[in-house]
């Protein structure tokens, strides 16, 4: 049976937060357990990562950068499959605590697997096709 709106918002609001939680842990098994086995990461224009193996490189390099603080601004969300996929598509900005803030347009495909969803396409693009990475005084 399909989500309504209203629950498709809240499930993908926690999977969101629920994400940020495990990511300031630092804990590299918790974060690359939040993907799905056979998930893939793309970066447009600079790489494309499959699986959790591949996927754990990129996030043990994120977590030697400063602390960081996202902020999603969903622009479209649905979903198929009758819920056993998610669709979440809009902008983010990447806080750092040194003043650095990283924006750009993301898509995340959530699918659902033993009752419990798992990040399985990540696509990231900046502006431009450039890293979009500024300090903000």
């Amino acid at each position: 049976m399909p989500l309504t709106q209203e629950e498709l918002n809240k499930t993908l609001d926690n999977l969101q937060a629920d994400f940020k939680k495990i990511y300031e842990t630092k804990d590299l098994e918790q974060i690359v357990n939040f993907y799905h086995p056979q998930a893939v990461m793309i970066d447009v224009g600079r790489s494309v990562k499959y699986g959790r193996e591949e996927i754990k490189k990129v996030m043990q390099e994120w977590l030697t950068h400063p602390p960081a603080h996202p902020v999603s601004h969903p622009e479209k969300r649905f979903e198929a499959g009758d819920g056993e996929f998610l669709i979440d598509i809009g902008m983010s900005e990447v806080k750092f605590d040194n003043g650095m803030v990283f924006k750009c347009k993301y898509e995340c495909i959530y699918k659902k697997e033993d009752g419990k969803y798992f990040l399985y396409h990540e696509k990231n693009k900046t502006e431009g096709g450039e890293t979009s990475c500024e300090k903000k005084e």
